[in-house]
């Protein structure tokens, strides 16, 4: 018997082979009659440490692109369906390749193996961080190149997306285009983002990284309503976010920033304290999420929101039985992780959550919001529901 799960995968295969095929002739029609802003890379428009830095991914079966993030220790990133099949099976290794400069197809070709990854199609989560283990052929990268990030774009800014994409026959290329919004962790542009582009990196006019293309599966445009979406470019800061679910700043191993110090600027607005749980754990007929401190009492996640601001998934949440539970003194609910732009519906204000204890602080303006967080803050503000509003205190406005 088929799963709703089941069905609505199939029905999104059969529907994306559709779009695919739509998209590949289209853009081929279009890019052979100069009707979309695509230029092949070029050494006099891009520097070729860019061209390298975006790379070709192969596992398994699945191709697409990816991003050097880290030259130290080879770190790339791209999306986690280029790793997964249909039953969610890790490749052994996957391929990465470089660029040649003369052909701009991959010439220099690495082993690689992941070392995280989330695929969670309903929050739109498919980022995965491969490292590079060895080169294939005597010809290496004596340096690796790699692109720093920029999470502080603005609409109306000029964005390239350079990719391998299929309509242009395991060449890199890139499309042009501009930043039309930013919205719920999505850079919107008109960028043109097409099949095998997956991983690919969007960069702004100084060479940052300010997003990766991600092949985005079903977006809910109106209650009940479900549009596919192929392709979007996904706000650095998400994945920025899904990797300090691992721990203060656990972004730092991996990604480097154009502006350090810009970037970790509001951090001097709050503190990071380590929840401090012997164990996560929940029973087989409750769905909340309850952390065990040493000193017997457990705290609850009162919602998914809130437990995913502070861990990647729940792969570390252990079965109890009831009876397990019990001997743990209910003590409070856990509120969103410091570092986080709250609001409830009730209340126009957005606040940053300031402390492990749920403190807020008021951000007065958008001038503010935007020095600190970068023009796109709106996207990233958690809802709060009312009713556990109550679990947080006022603290002094963000001056």
């Amino acid at each position: 018997i088929w799963s709703l799960a089941t069905f609505r995968r199939m029905r999104y295969n059969c529907i994306n082979m559709r779009n695919r095929f739509v998209i590949l002739f289209l853009t081929a029609v279009f890019v052979a009659n100069g009707l979309f802003s695509v230029s092949t890379v070029t050494a006099q428009t891009t520097p070729f440490s860019i061209q390298q830095a975006v790379v070709w991914v192969h596992c398994g079966n699945r191709q697409g692109s990816g991003v050097m993030i880290n030259e130290e220790k080879g770190y790339l990133l791209t999306n986690a369906h280029i790793l997964l099949n249909l039953s969610t099976l890790l490749p052994e290794s996957c391929e990465v390749g470089f660029v040649d400069d003369a052909t701009l197809k991959p010439k220099i070709f690495y082993d690689a193996s992941f070392v995280k990854y989330i695929f969670d199609e309903n929050n739109n989560k498919d980022f995965a961080i491969l490292k590079l283990t060895k080169p294939q052929q005597d010809e290496k990268i004596a340096e690796l190149p790699f692109l720093k990030t920029d999470e502080f774009s603005r609409v109306n800014d000029p964005i390239s997306i350079m990719a391998f994409p299929s309509v242009n026959k395991g060449k890199q290329l890139i499309t042009n285009g501009t930043i039309s919004g930013l919205e719920q962790g999505i850079v919107k542009t008109n960028a043109v983002i097409s099949p095998g582009a997956s991983g690919g990196a969007g960069i702004d006019s100084n060479n940052n990284l300010i997003g990766i293309a991600t092949r985005i599966l079903l977006r809910e445009t109106s209650p009940g309503v479900e549009e596919v979406v192929d392709y979007e470019l996904v706000d650095i800061r998400s994945i920025i976010n899904w990797l300090d679910t691992f721990g203060e700043n656990a972004h730092d191993a991996y990604i480097t920033h154009a502006d350090f110090e810009r970037y970790h600027g509001p951090t001097v607005y709050f503190t990071i304290s380590n929840l401090n749980c012997s164990m996560l754990a929940r029973t087989a007929s409750e769905s909340g999420v309850y952390c065990l401190k040493p000193d017997g009492t457990r705290f609850v996640f009162p919602n998914s929101t809130t437990y995913m601001t502070w861990f990647a998934d729940y792969s570390g949440v252990m079965t109890v039985t009831a009876d397990e539970l019990a001997p743990y003194r209910l003590a409070r609910n856990i509120t969103i992780k410091p570092g986080t732009l709250v609001k409830i519906a009730t209340d126009p204000r957005v606040y940053l959550v300031s402390d492990i204890d749920g403190t807020l602080r008021w951000i007065q303006n958008e001038d503010k919001a935007v020095e600190l967080f970068g023009e796109g803050w709106a996207g990233f503000v958690k809802d709060v529901p009312d009713t556990f509003f109550t679990n947080y205190q006022m603290g002094y406005p963000v001056q």
